[in-house]
């Protein structure tokens, strides 16, 4: 097959750039036939660059995900195995302009507590609340189908069953004792639920298939 020949064919298919809700995906080459992303089938992989002068928030496999629809159009109107890849080289692979991190942030923000309850009947529940402010988030591990937002937050002060305890005793029963037994997204429901709310706004963050996990990190 001649390279060369299937990247022209193609431009003059989608165009020279491809606009993705602002974020500009440009066709640069055809890669080797092979598997790569530990595919099955083999293919030869469409390769583009980004140019983000628009400053669009986006998620790199939503981006490839969205090429990959007109490269799979293309490719049976050729009748070659195709696929898309995006070339990232510096380029993040999770992007938030600052308008996305000022809406995540202010949601981490109206987080002031942390409540919780440890114990049994039998020896007594013990109820905690760890006063918290946030200093700012980061990205954390993200793969093809999740990502995850670490609020960073200073905890303040601490209370068990009402009376004032030392701030690391509550961390610890929080980390230890109670979120070993609890669901992986718990805090992102409990707490920062309205994330996801910022996130639905920018299609290049959100899918169906995508995850989003917003968890809590003290910093002590």
């Amino acid at each position: 097959m001649n390279e060369e020949k299937v990247l022209k064919l193609f431009k003059r298919f989608a165009g020279d750039v491809i606009d993705l809700h602002g974020l500009k995906c440009i066709p640069v080459s055809v890669g080797e036939f092979g598997t790569p992303h530990e595919s099955i089938i083999e293919f030869y992989p469409i390769q583009f660059k980004i140019k983000n002068s628009n400053d669009v928030p986006y998620y790199y496999p939503i981006v490839e995900s969205e090429l990959y629809d007109i490269v799979e159009e293309f490719s049976e109107y050729i009748n070659v195995n195709l696929e898309s890849e995006v070339l990232l080289d510096k380029t993040p692979k999770l992007y938030f302009n600052n308008e996305v991190k000022n809406k995540i942030q202010k949601v981490f923000d109206s987080v002031k507590e942390i409540k919780f309850t440890t114990g049994t009947p039998f020896v007594g529940y013990r109820r905690w609340v760890i006063n918290i402010e946030s200093v700012g988030f980061k990205t954390e591990y993200f793969d093809a189908d999740s990502f995850y937002i670490k609020n960073n937050v200073v905890p303040v002060s601490a209370t068990k069953n009402g009376e004032n305890v030392d701030v690391n005793e509550a961390i610890n029963e929080y980390i230890d004792e109670l979120l070993p037994q609890l669901e992986i997204y718990h805090e992102t429901e409990r707490y920062y639920q309205d994330i996801d709310q910022v996130i639905v706004q920018y299609p290049l963050l959100s899918a169906d298939y995508v995850a989003t996990y917003y968890d809590t990190k003290f910093i002590r």
